[in-house]
């Protein structure tokens, strides 16, 4: 599965998406052939979160999409879906290794932390997320990373999957890529749009020519 971790990762958003047509909306997103979706989702009763994250398990493997849950070792459990992804104030990735095994993939976000990231590149990660320069209204007080960093991190294993996040649009995309990451991952760049479905077309052609 490691030649599918490149490409357009795609993120939901509870306050992006409209709830009225949230799974149609996913739907299309997912028909657009992304590599990966992750349900990302805070501040929501389980029972609701399980109940969504159950009806995006049918809509990705429709599409054949890898579907990763953000934060939620047991809902990966509960739904079966393909994997987790953590950041640092969650669960330890070797609890999560341990809880779910090796049949599940588990990414990590490493910001722009290069000692960060080379730990989970080592402990053999199914992939790492790092930050990049730009402004996101996602997570508006994080450090940025500069270019010259994510080159860094890409340097420690030019071959490991990484992907980008942060701000990322169709007008920087390619200079992201460029520092020789094999993916990106988009929140607001996708669903913030007014036509989703031309964004993911876009942001797809402007990838073809790195993966």
């Amino acid at each position: 599965m490691i030649n599918d971790f490149k490409g357009l990762y795609l993120i939901t958003d509870e306050k992006l998406i409209n709830q009225d047509k949230y799974f149609d909306i996913v739907d299309l997103a997912c028909s657009l052939q992304p590599s990966i979706l992750q349900f990302r989702i805070k501040d929501c009763d389980y029972s609701e979160i399980l109940d969504k994250a159950k009806e995006l398990r049918k809509i990705t493997r429709k599409h054949n999409t890898i579907f990763v849950i953000n934060d939620y070792p047991q809902l990966v459990e509960d739904v079966d879906a393909d994997g987790l992804h953590i950041g640092i104030t969650d669960m330890s990735f070797d609890e999560c290794r341990s809880l779910l095994g090796n049949n599940k993939i588990i990414g990590v976000s490493c910001y722009g932390d290069i000692d960060r990231a080379k730990e989970f590149i080592e402990k053999k990660a199914n992939y790492i997320a790092i930050g990049t320069p730009y402004k996101t209204k996602t997570k508006p007080k994080r450090k940025f990373t500069n270019l010259e960093t994510m080159k860094e991190i890409v340097n420690l294993d030019p071959n490991f999957p990484i992907f980008a996040i942060g701000g990322i649009e169709t007008s920087n995309v390619e200079e992201i890529m460029n520092t020789g990451v094999k993916g990106v991952a988009v929140i607001n760049g996708v669903f913030g749009s007014d036509n989703i479905k031309s964004k993911i077309l876009d942001f797809k052609s402007l990838l073809k020519k790195f993966v």
